[in-house]
């Protein structure tokens, strides 16, 4: 379906529920507003009556003839022979039931549809039942509701047939057309790399289980049970990253702010002596570096940059870390000792992702490099990845300044 056309069903269908909502509360307002004036005229009868010394079948004859409302007034004895007093107001085919005569002595209670009834209890059992119509009421609501529906029918025809014609028109709804196409593609790559990333892992757990069931050795089954573990942890991995991933490349973020990465990186260092402290890890800093970005994600991607030193190189490996700000630029480099790389490409949307079989060894997901490509992409930086001078890998990080951006903006 076309968007021009979802939006303008969207319109419709709020118009609608807008529309009907506002015209409900104004009905049942006109007609609660009309009930309670009937009860007010009924309540007034019982209450004149209570105070009265005079004969209650006098009173009440005579307020039925005084009422502003048509009432039809019953009198009814202990041995529950029932006269009709009055009948100005509604015929009544039989008296109201024991219950609702009862109830309608503590309020006026509804008797049918159409009928409102109060009840007044005299000395020695007899009853006064007083009964007022909500038949015009009822009718009058009925009719406004038609009117309501047609009403709403008309203004949601006429408002959508207008939302029609000018979004047609307008050239920023194909924009948000081809946004939402972008995002369905973007959608499309998550599910396939989600599909990819997740098939080895998810076979191997399944061999594992079923080599476990098959087993009668206790030791065999612990087993296939542990490094099935080990494989629905790296499966939650790889389901982190993914997500991270499709986080990343679902816009600009709303908190880029000016980060120091001195204090994020030195943070990083210290997690990796702590874990291996007999990694030897150098860090020099020339002055503060200044880069404009999310500090969630800058830190999400130097945190992928250690993960992956701990991982895939061993701990006797040498680590050498470099901050420095290049007029408005801060620049990050990090060179390992380890094993590096198969190749080196010029750029790092070319390198494809770690093998499974060295994500599996390291415990990764496989999706380190990918994280760091993206959340540098996503703030206008470069990602170079070369030989370290270690004979690992090195990372080169640059990204821009919020000042540097500004200027490119003016």
């Amino acid at each position: 379906m076309r968007l021009v056309l979802r939006v303008t069903l969207w319109i419709f269908f709020f118009l609608t529920v807008a529309s009907s909502a506002i015209g409900y509360f104004a009905i049942d307002r006109y007609h609660s507003s009309l009930i309670q004036t009937i009860d007010d005229s009924l309540n007034s009868k019982v209450k004149a009556l209570s105070v009265s010394k005079e004969d209650p079948l006098t009173v009440a004859q005579y307020l039925a003839q005084v009422s502003a409302i048509p009432v039809t007034v019953q009198y009814r004895t202990e041995t529950g022979l029932v006269t009709v007093l009055t009948v100005a107001g509604p015929t009544i085919s039989s008296t109201p039931p024991a219950l609702l005569r009862t109830r309608g002595m503590q309020g006026p209670v509804n008797d049918g549809k159409d009928l409102r009834i109060r009840t007044f209890q005299i000395v020695g059992g007899k009853e006064l039942i007083f009964v007022e119509s909500t038949a015009t009421i009822n009718t009058d609501v009925k009719n406004l509701t038609r009117d309501l529906i047609l009403f709403i029918l008309a203004i949601d025809l006429l408002a959508g047939l207008v939302a029609f014609l000018v979004f047609r028109r307008d050239g920023k709804l194909n924009q948000v057309s081809r946004l939402i196409e972008e995002q369905k593609r973007a959608m499309q790559k998550f599910m396939g790399d989600a599909s990819h990333e997740l098939r080895t892992p998810l076979t191997v757990i399944k061999g594992y289980v079923d080599l476990a069931r098959a087993t009668t050795d206790p030791v065999k089954e612990k087993d296939y049970l542990e490094k099935s573990a080990a494989q629905i942890f790296r499966m939650e991995s790889i389901i982190q990253d993914l997500l991270f991933l499709a986080e990343v490349g679902e816009g600009e973020s709303d908190q880029v702010e000016e980060v120091d990465l001195g204090p994020i990186v030195r943070d990083h260092v210290e997690v990796l002596e702590a874990l291996q402290p007999t990694r030897s890890v150098k860090i020099t800093q020339e002055s503060r570096v200044l880069v404009s970005a999310d500090r969630k994600l800058i830190d999400r991607a130097v945190a992928n940059i250690f993960s992956n030193i701990r991982r895939h190189t061993p701990e006797e490996a040498k680590v050498l870390v470099s901050l420095s700000q290049v007029g408005e630029k801060g620049k990050l480099v990090i060179e390992d000792g380890g094993p590096g790389l198969s190749e080196y490409p010029e750029k790092a949307k070319a390198l494809k992702r770690f093998t499974e079989q060295r994500s599996a060894e390291g415990g990764g997901s496989g999706l380190g490099l990918s994280i760091i490509s993206s959340v540098v992409d996503r703030y206008g930086g470069s990602l170079h990845l070369t030989k370290s001078r270690l004979g690992g890998l090195r990372i080169e990080i640059t990204l821009p300044s919020q000042s540097s951006k500004s200027d490119s903006e003016n």
